[in-house]
């Protein structure tokens, strides 16, 4: 064989090694699996997975599911599967396929056992504590947060229908109005996945700036009427001139529209995005209204802590979470309580660890049925984890999904004014008898990667972006998330597609 074959031979034998193991690795790239309880064979929703000795770890979706990048990952590591309740399990990263289950144990301590010199106090003495050491506990402090956000929404539209009573906005007509409508899906979802950095400094609402790295969003068909019907509103909403306004009138009630310039002073074509990018200030104020549940100050949504009178505590029992010893406390609605779950608190620092709690059998939220308008909360779910940083508790992830039946019937006008002396002068009008019956459901998701804390001249550096560049698709692949942190997929998730409609 020449010298030249030879190398042609060994370059050729190089390759195929190179495609061998690059397909190996690809074949590994993850590891995935479901976690359950031993005993009921149940799926154990948002369980911690931590990579000992490393910043790396997720939580298992709602059904049980998780994923780890293998990348990230030695044979020699370990990896703690953790369930507050349960016993812990931990697995050497080589000794595990790339598919795998996992079996937890339940495990109670015998509080008697804790308390030699003493009994532990009763369960609500234990929950009136939480809030008086609140302030304590989740203190507020300058950090960057890398954090993975989920949000999805279902809308089931019931009832759809518009009666035109009053017109004289020439760019609209009853058939487009009707042309419109008839297009509009029935049922409507939407998932939207970001991987992105928060910038926080002296709270969770007024400080805020993201710093998007990875936005994925699966949503519904776009329909061109929609589109149209939004430019012709934006063209009659820009012609606005200084001494006129609109406002939303239904029977005695009124709304004035806030059209006017963005605060920071931009304009409207400066705020606008392009088509595969959204405004980055109007998801942060979408992450800051998420962020309000977590901050436990939210007397409605967390009444079990807050109006004691209304439940039933029972003192379960206890366990070991990241070294410290916590309370294991179910509760139950009296008759005005709304809720149903379980708490875990520190038995130190009275710090809530983590909770999980929904609306009680026959219970709802907010309800009410006045002149044509319904609206009732009737499913809530949460659960939530913070994690002892230093001397304070810090947000780890928390999970909410919130139900709603909303129904309409009653005119309403959009009206255009013009300011003047004594009466303002009705410029344009237009006025719909709507019918509209929907129920929808929206679930927001946030797992906390990675926490630093930093100063504020930092928190002055960084400078939030105008828009974050968004991928649309049809469908939920493995692809679009490979090399990055998420929450694992759900079943429903993944078999999800993008309606085809042929209009």
């Amino acid at each position: 064989m020449s010298h030249s074959n030879m190398k042609k031979s060994t370059l050729l034998l190089l390759l195929t090694l190179l495609a061998m193991f690059t397909a190996m690795g690809q074949n590994h790239a993850t590891l995935r699996g479901v976690i359950y309880d031993e005993k009921t064979n149940e799926p154990l929703p948002y369980a911690n997975i931590i990579v000992l000795h490393k910043y790396i770890g997720s939580v298992s979706n709602e059904s049980g599911d998780f994923y780890l990048k293998r990348s990230d990952l030695y044979d020699t590591d370990t990896i703690s599967f953790q369930y507050i309740g349960y016993e812990t399990k931990k697995y050497l990263v080589g000794d595990l396929d790339s598919v795998f289950t996992v079996y937890l144990k339940e495990a109670l301590i015998n509080l008697n056992e804790t308390f030699v010199y003493g009994n532990p106090p009763d369960a609500k003495t234990i929950i009136k504590k939480v809030v008086e050491n609140k302030a304590a506990n989740y203190k507020i402090i300058g950090s960057k947060n890398q954090v993975f956000i989920r949000k999805r929404d279902v809308s089931d539209i019931e009832e759809l229908s518009t009666d035109l009573k009053k017109n004289s906005i020439s760019q609209l007509d009853e058939q487009m109005i009707q042309n419109t409508l008839v297009k509009i899906p029935r049922h409507l979802t939407s998932y939207t996945d970001m991987l992105g950095d928060l910038y926080f400094l002296s709270d969770h609402t007024d400080s805020l700036k993201v710093n998007p790295l990875r936005t994925v969003s699966l949503k519904e068909i776009e329909i061109a009427e929609l589109d149209q019907f939004g430019k012709i509103f934006e063209n009659l909403f820009n012609e606005t001139q200084d001494e006129e306004y609109w406002k939303v009138k239904t029977g005695i009630l009124s709304q004035k529209l806030d059209i006017e310039k963005d605060p920071d002073g931009d304009t409207l074509a400066e705020t606008k995005p392009g088509k595969d990018s959204t405004n980055v200030k109007y998801y942060a104020s979408n992450i800051r209204y998420w962020l309000k549940y977590a901050s436990i100050n939210d007397t409605r949504e967390w009444e079990f802590l807050y109006d004691t009178r209304k439940y039933q505590y029972d003192l379960l029992g206890g366990s070991h979470v990241n070294g410290e010893d916590v309370y294991i406390i179910d509760f139950v609605p009296k008759s005005g309580g709304e809720y149903i779950g379980r708490v875990y608190v520190s038995t130190t620092t009275y710090a809530l660890i983590r909770a999980d709690y929904e609306y009680a059998e026959g219970k709802t939220g907010r309800d009410f049925q006045l002149f044509g308008i319904g609206y009732t909360e009737d499913y809530f779910k949460a659960s939530i984890y913070f994690e002892k940083q230093d001397d304070s508790y810090q947000l780890k992830y928390f999970s909410k999904i919130s139900g709603a039946y909303f129904s309409l019937d009653r005119n309403i006008a959009l009206i255009k004014k013009k300011k003047r002396w004594l009466a303002d002068k009705t410029l344009n009008e237009i006025k719909v008898n709507m019918n509209l019956a929907v129920k929808t459901q929206a679930s927001v998701e946030a797992l906390f990667l990675e926490h630093q804390a930093i100063s504020e001249s930092q928190f002055n550096q960084y400078r939030q972006p105008r828009f974050m560049k968004v991928v649309y698709v049809d469908q939920f692949t493995d692809q679009l998330w490979d090399g990055y942190p998420i929450i694992e997929p759900t079943k429903r998730m993944r078999e999800y597609k993008k309606q085809d409609v042929d209009w």
